[in-house]
Parts: C-alpha cells; structure tokens; sequence
C-alpha cells in the first residue's frame, strides 16, 4: 500500500470524527485540538515505549504498534489540514538528508 493510498484512508476516518465531533459538540475540532490529541497520543507512545524498555510499568490500554500507526495518522491528518503535500515534503526531506549524509 502507498502513501496517497494510506492518505485517502487517514482522511475518510479522519471526515468520520469530524461528524461525530459536530454531532456531539456542534462543530469540528479545530487545527490546536487536533495537535493537542497529537500531544497526548505521543505521550502515550512515550510510555509505551519505557514499558518495552522495562522503565516504566504498563497502564495503558493500547500497545506500542498501535500508538506509532495513530501518531503516523494524526500527522497524516495534520499535514492535509494545514493544506501540506506530506509525500512531496518527505521526499524532499529523505533527499536532503541522503544529500547531507552523502548517500
């Protein structure tokens, strides 16, 4: 599966929420509460990973896999909200740095 695939599929998930957030809230979240889900998903990650690392004990509900796959969502997300060609800048960023490295 592709980017543009995975991209299509993060942004009709995404659309769901956005009716059920103007359902039960009667209007989307905006760009800030998104980040801020973003935030707490990531500390959720963080977590997860000390647990793995024996540094931590584990009291969350989801495993390490899931929260790496729903970070990867929410910056898919962010990146189509802010109107950010995500493919295109991780292109551009992976040949930067292969530049850089001399790779």
């Amino acid at each position: 599966m592709d980017i543009k695939e995975l991209a299509e599929r993060s942004n009709a998930i995404r659309s769901r929420y956005h009716e059920l957030e103007v359902k039960h809230h009667q209007s989307k979240w905006s760009i800030e509460e998104d980040l801020l889900a973003l935030s707490n998903d990531i500390g959720n990650l963080n977590r997860l990973t000390m647990t793995k690392l024996d540094r931590y004990y584990d009291e969350t509900p989801y495993t390490l896999e899931q929260k790496l796959a729903e970070n990867i969502w929410w910056l898919m997300e962010l990146s189509n909200r802010l109107e950010v060609d995500i493919e295109a800048e991780l292109a551009k960023f992976l040949t930067d740095k292969e530049e850089q490295l001399g790779l």
